[in-house]
């Protein structure tokens, strides 16, 4: 014969300590105060500090100087090129010698011709018996005239060769100095734009130190109802219980004991040969089962 079915239903509830009520009450309006409030981030001036007015200045004068290093650079460039190119060892085509020669050489043929081209003249050809214009005269004036020229060509020799490499040395190391007679010129400028800087890194110092109180007081509601939460849950205490109700369908079998149970009942009343008969009768129906 076949049974009924079965339904179970089961409830379980967590049941807190007063302590922990408390605390979990305490937390539901941070809970709540968080969830309505809404959150704000810092834009613009308030997040990145902007420059300050060094660094502007500062910024000015280095673009200003940029047309001036532009000259500097410029002319390295262009005695760069003269001295590669080959004429800077021309001594005619350098006017710098030659003026270094003419003025040590000056001194020389003004000798000559105030001082040792008279005499011969004079003192010098009377002296030594010779007729004034005579053939040793003109020989002694050539002389003196030559060796004045030896003289100047030697010293004139000298002073190009010295100057010529002094010169060359000097050029060389002022086209070496151009880039940092030129970044010089930025120097002004950049002073003024790293006092600027500084001022610039402490002002988002600040401003980074503002914002980040700003938002831990829109965290903090969060912050102190997570706490009381854990806090009511690291608490010792408190129980769960569960209920539950379940039915069952006894089947055939119960329901034929509970009929057979209420015939007997009757039959009883109708004396003991009555209720043999009434046994007798339900026989039948046993044997079913």
């Amino acid at each position: 014969m076949g049974g009924g079915t079965a339904a179970d239903t089961k409830t379980t509830t967590q049941q807190l300590t007063p302590e922990q009520q408390k605390l979990v009450g305490m937390s539901m309006p941070q809970w709540a105060q968080f969830a309505n409030a809404p959150m704000t981030m810092p834009t613009g001036d308030q997040a990145v500090a902007g420059f300050t007015q060094p660094q502007v200045q500062g910024q000015q004068d280095i673009l200003g100087a940029t047309g001036q290093m532009g000259d500097v650079t410029g002319s390295a460039a262009k005695t760069n090129q003269y001295l590669s190119s080959g004429a800077f060892l021309d001594p005619g085509s350098n006017p710098y010698v030659q003026n270094a020669v003419k003025a040590a050489t000056n001194p020389i043929y003004q000798q000559l011709s105030t001082q040792t081209l008279p005499q011969l003249a004079s003192g010098g050809a009377a002296g030594s018996g010779v007729n004034y214009g005579g053939s040793r005269e003109g020989i002694a004036q050539g002389l003196a005239s030559g060796l004045a020229s030896q003289a100047a060509g030697n010293t004139g020799a000298g002073i190009m060769n010295t100057a010529l490499g002094q010169g060359l040395q000097a050029t060389n190391q002022a086209i070496a100095q151009a880039p940092t007679t030129a970044g010089s010129l930025a120097m002004p400028g950049s002073f003024e734009s790293a006092v600027g800087g500084e001022q610039q890194q402490q002002q988002q110092n600040v401003l980074n130190a503002n914002n980040a109180a700003a938002m831990f007081q829109q965290m903090l509601p969060l912050l102190k109802a997570q706490a009381l939460t854990s806090g009511a849950g690291a608490l010792p205490g408190g129980s769960t219980t569960a209920t539950g109700t379940s039915s069952s369908d006894p089947g055939l079998f119960a329901d034929i004991l509970g009929g057979a149970s209420a015939a007997g009942g009757l039959l009883g009343g109708l004396g003991k040969a009555g209720g043999s008969a009434g046994i007798m009768g339900l026989a039948p129906l046993l044997g079913m089962i």
